[in-house]
């Protein structure tokens, strides 16, 4: 049986330093996930951002399944 695919939608919330991973798919929205962002300077931080950066595009690849079908996850 083959895992349909989805989109995500990336929702970022200014006033409460959150960014929120939901999935799309035949028009509703799921919640995947929700993180704080980093209360750093990008500049001052890199290796902070670089973390939460990568942590941030893992969580997205791991949980498409398109993704994980081309990159033999």
């Amino acid at each position: 049986m083959e895992i349909q695919g989805y989109s995500h939608l990336i929702e970022i919330n200014e006033a409460d330093r959150t960014l929120t991973i939901y999935r799309l798919r035949d028009g509703e929205k799921e919640l995947y996930t929700r993180t704080d962002i980093p209360n750093v300077v990008w500049d001052e931080e890199q290796d902070e951002m670089k973390k939460f950066c990568r942590l941030l595009g893992e969580n997205i690849l791991f949980d498409s399944p398109q993704a994980r079908r081309l990159l033999q996850i």
